[in-house]
């Protein structure tokens, strides 16, 4: 997956992001904070770290540690010799803690989307999305290549027991994925997913409803 927001590769990582800038995170709904920490953006350092009020007072705080050039890593950082070489930021404090997310490539996103009976809609080139799902690269009519798009329900929100319910579902009628080769198209490489991908993806979903169940959240993709 690309760098998240905090500017560092959070978890669980997709292998395909790093070649697709686009993607689709699945996490808890939004709730108003209960507060701004100046954080790595690791979990433990979130949690430990002290609470503003404002979110402007934490910014103003991020920024002056960042100023000061090298620092040590904070208490409860998870990659104490990475974050000391990245400047600190001011994050929303959830009023559950930290919150868990399941970040897709917009190309492994169609799939799961697919697989958890969300609606489909193939854009103007209809072959080039059963181009890329074959692994087949398609030549375009001129310069360069065709990258193939599908429209996708790529924003949306589910009570966490429905969601659970469509994972529950995919994972009953997915057959094992055999996984995908990468695909070259001109200079843009395409990473593959290796076999059993949409299982493992699938399952990682499934926790994300649970910890939303338990504390009373829907589960939002965008």
């Amino acid at each position: 997956m690309p760098w998240g927001k905090h500017g560092k590769p959070p978890p669980p990582p997709d292998p395909t992001a790093e070649e697709d800038p686009v993607s689709i995170t699945f996490t808890a709904a939004h709730r108003p904070p209960v507060g701004y920490a100046v954080t790595c953006g690791c979990d433990g350092a979130t949690v430990r770290a002290p609470r503003f009020g404002d979110y402007r007072d934490a910014l103003a705080a991020a920024d002056r540690a960042s100023a000061a050039g090298t620092r040590d890593a904070l208490p409860g950082c998870d990659l104490p010799e990475t974050c000391p070489e990245y400047p600190l930021h001011a994050e929303d404090v959830d009023p559950d803690g930290p919150v868990p997310w399941v970040n897709f490539s917009n190309v492994n996103a169609i799939g799961v989307l697919e697989a958890l009976g969300f609606p489909v809609q193939p854009g103007p080139q209809d072959e080039a999305c059963d181009a890329l799902e074959d692994g087949l690269p398609l030549e375009a009519d001129g310069p360069g290549v065709v990258i193939p798009i599908a429209v996708v329900d790529a924003c949306g929100e589910l009570p966490a027991e429905d969601f659970r319910g469509r994972v529950l579902t995919a994972l009953g009628l997915a057959p094992e994925d055999p996984g995908r080769p990468d695909i070259r198209l001109g200079r843009t490489l395409l990473l593959g997913r290796p076999a059993g991908y949409l299982q493992r993806r699938l399952t990682e979903l499934h926790a994300l409803a649970d910890w939303c169940a338990a504390h009373g959240r829907d589960v939002a993709w965008h």
